[in-house]
């Protein structure tokens, strides 16, 4: 049996032994801990187990270095279909309809990338041989998250030479999660006692993982007659297809760069990474369909679920390949940037929200943010709804509105894994932090002016 075909059945074993244990254990529903994160522990644990063990130890590290290996391709394939099952709104409407939500976002997440570069100019680069975007694992790994670990782990091992990048980027998602929802779940009490809440009925629903058994939801729905293909096969040669335009694009790029380029330019180019052409190539594929009258073939709840599997099986390789020296050995400047990023979330929530944000619904939006700011938007929504269950006072709106002002850019967008990767190899650290402050400022700043149309909600949350 080949050792692909071992490792995807370990995955699959570690995905199942998750599922069982979200499902029977109470701690794990409370927490709202997914399955895949709980299989990908389970898998870490097993592997570290297995290095100890003189009959195990070869085949474990055999199996981890393979599974390490994964992530880079998979958020490649996560990468082609996020733009291939999704239209989008239009910026200037989510402009006018959430620009202070889109400026409150930009605060959080900017203020992720300028404090964790600040403590790393100050506290890290004298003392530890890293790259300056140390600094962003705070943002990569709580605004980002796992998919966001994924690619910056390419970025620290293919172009910044430091592959221990991946792990620390994996574990700060992790612990991000777990975090942010024990953390949210504390604020959500302090908010119900406080009365910043719309409703005087929050509660927390505690969902165990197999309730659909009783309500079965459609999990996708065919385009295509099965008698011909399988309906979610004809889903996936579309998102084969979407990445294989992004391959292209990427080789075709490379080869007139090139042409074109000095070879000192070509040192950036080529570390343009793949999922960035692959998002380009499944935008590309839909609008391409959609020219030929064929965009009705796409089933966007099937283009989901294939990246949901993919991001599950990235998430559980991404931790269970986690280099326990890894930790070891940057644990100081690892606890440091947590610490900061936790303390910045609280503030975030109770001293900006309440300020920038709209006075009827300051919580419920910044609850919103604190779970996306910490772990997921899903993470944030499972908040929310415990606030607001019925999701009547806006926020969930206002918070997809300006989705698109904040999104392509920042928590993972194209700045968090091109443009502060590049400009920290060559320009001085100090610099970078200094240009991130001021920005942070001038958000605050324009937050302040358009939070003065309203009468700021300042006395609720004192």
């Amino acid at each position: 049996m080949s050792l692909f075909v071992i490792a995807l059945l370990a995955v699959c074993a570690m995905l199942a032994v998750g599922f069982a244990l979200r499902v029977g254990l109470r701690p794990l529903q409370a927490l709202f801990i997914p399955a895949s994160v709980v299989g990908g522990l389970v898998g870490f644990a097993a592997i570290q187990a297995g290095l100890r063990i003189d009959a195990t130890a070869e085949a474990s590290q055999t199996l981890a270095a393979m599974l390490r290996g994964w992530p880079g391709l998979l958020i490649a394939v996560v990468f082609s279909g996020l733009l291939l099952e999704r239209s989008g709104k239009r910026i200037s409407e989510a402009a006018g309809r959430a620009a202070r939500q889109g400026v409150m976002v930009w605060i959080i997440v900017l203020g992720q990338v300028f404090l964790g570069l600040l403590a790393t100019w100050l506290f890290v680069l004298p003392f530890h041989d890293v790259p300056a975007s140390f600094g962003q694992l705070i943002e990569t790994g709580f605004a980002g998250g796992h998919g966001t670990a994924a690619a910056m782990g390419a970025i620290f091992t293919d172009q910044l030479d430091f592959p221990e990048g991946q792990d620390l980027a994996y574990f700060f998602a992790t612990f991000g999660l777990i975090y942010g929802v024990i953390s949210g779940i504390v604020m959500v009490n302090i908010g119900i006692r406080r009365g910043w809440t719309r409703s005087r009925h929050a509660r927390l629903t505690v969902i165990q993982g197999m309730e659909n058994a009783r309500e079965p939801t459609p999990a996708a729905y065919a385009r295509v007659r099965s008698e011909v293909i399988d309906p979610l096969v004809f889903q996936a040669l579309i998102l084969a297809g979407a990445f294989a335009l992004g391959w292209g694009l990427q080789t075709l790029f490379t080869i007139v760069a090139g042409r074109v380029l000095s070879a000192e330019a070509m040192q950036f180019v080529s570390n343009i990474p793949l999922f960035l052409f692959t998002l380009l190539g499944g935008w590309c594929m839909r609008e391409l369909l959609h020219a030929a009258k064929l965009g009705h073939l796409i089933d966007p709840t099937s283009i989901r679920r294939l990246v949901a599997t993919a991001m599950e099986v990235l998430i559980v390789a991404g931790i269970a390949s986690l280099r326990i020296e890894t930790l070891q050995a940057y644990l100081l400047p690892t606890a440091l940037l947590l610490a900061i990023g936790s303390v910045w979330g609280a503030v975030c929530l109770l001293v900006f929200a309440p300020r920038l944000l709209p006075a009827g619904y300051w919580f419920e939006l910044g609850l919103i943010n604190y779970g996306m700011s910490f772990a997921t938007t899903a993470q944030g929504l499972m908040l929310l709804r415990v606030v607001d269950p019925d999701l009547d006072s806006g926020a969930a709106e206002d918070y997809a509105a300006a989705a698109p002002l904040s999104a392509p850019f920042i928590g993972g967008g194209v700045l968090t894994v091109l443009v502060f990767p590049q400009t920290l190899t060559w320009m001085n650290p100090a610099s970078v932090v200094l240009v991130c402050g001021l920005a942070l400022l001038v958000l605050l700043a324009l937050g302040w002016l358009m939070s003065q149309r309203e009468a700021p909600a300042v006395a609720a949350a004192e």
